[in-house]
């Protein structure tokens, strides 16, 4: 046992010390020296100190590991932010792939008619709806913004027959109804020599169209000159453009413009009128 004036607190170190203590002494009295030492060892926490020591030690623990309200609103206020930022960006990176999309489609059908005109030695037609009346599901999906190519039907002179489907440009781009390069400046079908009814089984009351005719050379016949189409960002509402980018005067002005030659009937794009 230890001497009674051993500190009665010390555990751990302290009887450690006291063992080797034991080796050093003589009598029942215990070293000064190691009387002296044992009393200036860190005591042990009473049980309530610990007990208090382990609450803190877990609310610092809480603490460092989560968030407070105020530092979660500030991070959906930045994240917020950032979207209002980067939702223009994409928008217009959409539509301009839009435009794209449907120049590419442009370029890939005109080439099918010309080479189907001068492969079957019949004319063919590139043919666009530019529709005065029609359904409203009609108008929203086709009108100023598809097209499909039709060809002279060798086995019923006079009638023409549809070469492939009506195909839609992506939402958000349109054909151009005004301007140098609108669909106005192409052929009425009816005044064509001879001239050609074009159908739309999709809705049979939507009426009329605008088209350009390839012989069988491959050159444009009708008009008489050079095609030129552009496609702008908006659409056509009762034949008046609504475009959803604009230039100071109020024209459209995120566009695309498209030549196709009379001579050689090929359409490749050109930067302006």
């Amino acid at each position: 046992m230890p001497p009674a004036d051993f500190p009665q607190e010390t555990r751990g170190p302290g009887f450690a010390a006291l063992r080797r203590g034991r080796q050093c002494c003589s009598g029942d009295g215990a070293c000064p020296e190691l009387v002296e030492r044992i009393s200036r060892l860190p005591q042990s926490p009473a049980p309530a100190e610990r007990g208090r020591a382990s609450a803190a030690s877990r609310a610092v623990a809480l603490r460092v590991g989560g968030f407070t309200l105020l530092e979660l609103l500030v991070v959906m206020g930045i994240i917020l932010i950032a979207l209002a930022a980067l939702v223009p960006a994409v928008t217009s990176l959409s539509k301009s792939g839009g435009r794209r999309a449907a120049l590419n489609s442009l370029l890939g059908g005109i080439e099918q008619a010309r080479a189907e005109a001068i492969k079957s030695s019949q004319a063919t037609y590139v043919v666009f709806p530019a529709f005065t009346s029609g359904t409203q599901s009609t108008l929203d999906r086709y009108n100023y913004r598809s097209y499909a190519i039709f060809e002279d039907d060798a086995a019923n002179p006079g009638n023409v027959k549809q070469l492939t489907d009506w195909k839609s440009f992506p939402t958000g781009v349109a054909l151009r109804a005004a301007g140098t390069a609108a669909l106005s400046n192409l052929a009425d079908p009816a005044a064509l020599t001879p001239s050609v009814a074009f159908s739309f089984p999709p809705d049979a009351s939507a009426a009329p169209f605008k088209c350009f005719k390839f012989n069988s050379n491959g050159e444009v016949q009708a008009p008489a000159g050079n095609v030129l189409l552009c496609i702008f960002e908006g659409y056509v509402n009762s034949g008046s453009e609504v475009a959803t980018t604009k230039d100071g005067s109020g024209n459209p002005s995120a566009v695309e413009y498209l030549m196709v030659s009379q001579f050689t009937g090929r359409a490749e794009p050109t930067a302006s009128p």
